[in-house]
């Protein structure tokens, strides 16, 4: 679907009325606030000017309404911030009752007229607050209440209460016509693209299309936004601050989007985008990339799944975005879908889409394989194969990967147990290396369950490498440190993987007591001659060098690669010049002939 971006409209030229005009609860503070100021010091002035045409009793409730009307009115602005959908229907109707007291006070004078007519008010309040059909509640029962008022008032003839109640209906019809017909605009009004009604409306267009052509396999993902810390902006600049910064955020961000993408404001500074044709793991880098030119945001994104509606799809989103702020500013979270939960991940085991594979760790100096890595894979019956870098974040993002990384965990220690056991005589024990993630662990007993696998299957603790990334590292759990001094402490090696990605430091290297360090692929990758210069490569081999630390260098392709690292005494690599992951089988066959 092509969405077309309006330019952004001149400030000043949007008074009127606007469906958005009162979708957030300060403009509804506002607004319901200094209404019931204004009302309440006028009906306060009035108390004391009209003392005599009302008796002590209406006297007293009017002055009753007006203090009430006072307080409530600072209350709501003192709260502009928490007026939430209840609070407004609560506000709403003690309105209504404040309404009904002061036409019962003022019974048989001139301004009960206009205290029924306050009643009238309410409707139109509930209307530009309430943005659904429970709007509709307010006038099926004010219109009764005015109708009983008008009859109520001395001297009342048939005709006034018959005329009264006509008034009131065909009022709140047009009412309700022109509500739903201003809805229909679909452009928010401050940054030109779609507002949440437009982008709602969109959606669901796109998805019912995605899920009447489910066989074409055409991905369809949304991602929804908040621009991290912008109430600060507000707080500190003032809200035309606020309101260039969304404007800014919505230009930059549309610019950096496929042409027939659905962008839209949601509300405040959340935002929302619907790209069909582009992976979960597509879009993601789409957004990280729009990091360098975008204000600053948080993300969750869900690609969809199956026939899922539009409003599971944009629940699912606001899932991952949840996951995405919860864990800090700037972080893009993908949620784990239908295909990734629980249940799909322990049927992929079962069934065999789920499986383990092997690249060994070679010595590049003399051929030898050191050690061999596991790593997941899955071949899924209708997506084909899925590379890990999209699936393993889903399986974090779902919970899964705690059932994912105990099979593989399993399979691995029980594999390197076979593949030990089968070596020629002489032939020097070959370790496993197996990742480990986050949430594994700064789970606790994580260390022991890995203990008591190696010794069921007969595997020397020493012979196993427990990998994790820099980030896992920092997540500055106790539960971590704890692991990895048990697992430390038993023989087994503590490997940093992707050396470099992350925040690295001497000092992180040396609190966490790692005892290898792996070079990412992306460096290794930048080395297309011997005259290269890879500085990131020469801090991570000066640093091991100086802590007396294992280095290994991943994604090595060439003969050039390989030189150039030896040349600066790193030893050890993994990468398709000396073998891709391959199944155990094969694993077994390549360990006895040790042909590198």
């Amino acid at each position: 679907m092509t969405t077309t971006r309006r330019p952004r409209p001149r400030r000043g030229r949007n008074l009127g009325f606007r469906p958005d005009l009162f979708d957030t609860s300060r403009s509804v503070a506002l607004l319901l606030g200094g209404i019931a100021l204004l009302t309440g010091t006028t009906v306060a002035v009035y108390t004391l000017r009209e003392v005599a045409s009302l008796g002590s009793v209406g006297l007293t409730t009017l002055r009753s309404v007006a203090s009430a009307l006072l307080v409530g009115g600072f209350a709501i602005l003192v709260l502009r911030r928490r007026i939430t959908l209840p609070l407004r229907h609560v506000i709403l109707c003690g309105l209504i009752a404040l309404a009904v007291a002061s036409v019962v006070a003022t019974t048989g004078t001139p301004i009960a007229s206009t205290f029924s007519g306050g009643l009238g008010v309410t409707i139109l309040l509930a209307f530009a607050v309430i943005r659904s059909r429970a709007m509709l509640w307010y006038p099926l029962v004010v219109i009764p209440l005015g109708i009983a008022a008008t009859a109520w008032q001395p001297g009342a003839q048939a005709g006034d209460v018959a005329l009264t109640g006509l008034l009131a209906v065909v009022t709140t019809s047009v009412l309700t016509w022109f509500v739903r017909s201003a809805s229909a605009f679909d452009t928010d009004w401050l940054t030109g693209i779609l507002n949440f009604g437009g982008f709602e409306r969109a959606t669901a267009t796109t998805v019912q299309d995605a899920r009447a052509n489910a066989r074409t396999g055409v991905p369809l993902t949304l991602a929804r936004l908040d621009i991290d810390e912008f109430a600060l902006v507000n707080q500190r600049f003032g809200a035309d601050a606020g309101d260039d910064a969304l404007g800014e955020f919505a230009t930059d961000l549309a610019s950096l989007l496929p042409a027939d993408a659905v962008f839209g404001r949601i509300e405040g500074d959340a935002f929302a985008v619907l790209i069909s044709g582009s992976t979960a793991d597509e879009v993601r880098g789409l957004l990280r990339k729009a990091r360098s030119t975008v204000r600053g945001f948080s993300a969750g994104i869900a690609q969809h799944e199956g026939d899922e509606s539009a409003s599971e799809l944009f629940g699912r989103a606001g899932a991952a975005l949840y996951e995405a702020k919860r864990g800090g500013l700037g972080r893009i979270t993908v949620h784990g879908g239908y295909y990734a939960s629980p249940i799909e991940v322990r049927h992929g085991i079962e069934t065999g889409e789920i499986f383990v594979v092997y690249q060994p760790c070679v010595d590049m100096r003399t051929g030898a394989i050191v050690g061999v890595e596991a790593l997941a894979r899955w071949h899924h019956p209708t997506r084909g194969a899925i590379s890990p870098v999209e699936f393993i974040p889903l399986c974090e993002a779902s919970g899964s990967i705690m059932i994912l990384g105990d099979w593989v965990l399993g399979q691995a220690i029980a594999a390197a147990a076979g593949w030990n056991r089968g070596l020629p005589t002489g032939r020097s024990e070959v370790a496993v290396a197996i990742n480990a993630s986050a949430r594994e662990l700064s789970t606790a007993g994580y260390a022991e369950r890995v203990i008591a696998l190696c010794t069921a299957a007969g595997l020397r603790v020493s012979l196993l490498r427990i990998e994790a990334t820099e980030s896992d590292f920092g997540s500055g759990s106790e539960e971590v440190a704890v692991n990895i001094a048990q697992l430390r402490g038993s023989g087994a090696l503590i490997s940093m993987d992707d050396f470099g990605t992350g925040f690295s430091s001497l000092e992180r290297l040396t609190r966490t007591r790692v005892d290898v360090v792996k070079i990412d692929r992306q460096f290794v990758s930048a080395i297309d001659s011997l005259a290269t210069e890879a500085p990131v490569i020469d801090l991570a081999i000066g640093l091991a060098t100086a802590l007396s630390l294992g280095i290994v260098a991943e994604g090595v392709e060439t003969p050039v690669q390989a030189q150039w690292l030896v040349e600066r005494g790193c030893y050890f690599a993994q990468g398709f010049l000396y073998s891709r992951p391959i199944r155990y089988g094969e694993l077994v066959q390549v360990l006895r002939d040790n042909e590198f």
